[in-house]
């Protein structure tokens, strides 16, 4: 996306209209583009919303009908679509002609939605990140010890204090897309405490990722400090 372009007049209908069909289909935060030009597809809160609805219909009689429902609910992604998450392809070009392949007529309509508020479109576009060391579903242990030794670093760089501390780490799946909740227990008090965890959330971002959801950027990795005292 050409952020200049987006900011001159009418640039914003000029950037959604020259999107490849596979940032339409995967809009705002799908998928990640990498240094050879290859495209991995990553869930966004939609698919994996709609990865639901699929679940449930599959599991009763309603899987005839799920689509229609789905549209009147405003949460349909096509099955194609959801089961490409975690997909990889070799250039832009192969991730569109995927895509147009399995849900063509869904992108022409999606793209259509985006144009009717393009600068909406974009906004949401910018909300969503990755960290460059970002994995997905790293497993509680990892998690643990990447939080663990990120505190450690922060201590010996003295951005935080030296104080005893309690870490407990649970996923947290709620909303489909696996993330982390990080509860550290610490003898400060309550100010002190959210200092601390705004520097542990600051020092996560290079293993963290911001998912769009409800029009707002929401960590996949969250820390929440708390005093023992």
């Amino acid at each position: 996306m050409d952020a200049n372009a987006a900011s001159l007049p009418d640039g914003a209908v000029r950037v959604v209209a020259a999107l490849p069909a596979y940032q339409v289909a995967l809009w705002p935060d799908g998928w990640v583009l990498g240094g050879d030009g290859e495209v991995s597809v990553r869930d966004t809160h939609a698919m994996a919303e709609a990865r639901r609805w699929y679940a449930l219909a599959d599991r009763s009689s309603g899987a005839s009908c799920m689509d229609r429902t789905m549209r009147l609910y405003g949460t349909f992604v096509p099955r194609p679509v959801v089961a490409l998450a975690g997909q990889r392809f070799p250039s832009e070009s192969v991730a569109s002609v995927a895509l147009q392949l399995v849900a063509g007529d869904w992108i022409t309509q999606r793209r259509q939605q985006l144009l009717a508020a393009p600068d909406e479109a974009i906004r949401l576009r910018r909300l969503g990140w990755t960290g460059s060391r970002y994995v997905a579903d790293p497993g509680i242990e990892t998690m643990t010890a990447c939080v663990g030794k990120v505190m450690d670093d922060c201590l010996r760089e003295e951005c935080i204090p030296a104080a005893g501390y309690d870490l407990k780490v649970r996923a947290d799946d709620g909303f489909g897309i696996r993330g982390y909740r990080c509860l550290i227990t610490v003898g400060l008090d309550d100010s002190a405490c959210a200092r601390f965890r705004e520097v542990v959330q600051t020092a996560l971002v290079p293993w963290n990722r911001a998912v769009v959801r409800d029009g707002a950027a929401h960590p996949l990795v969250k820390v929440e400090v708390r005093s023992r005292r």
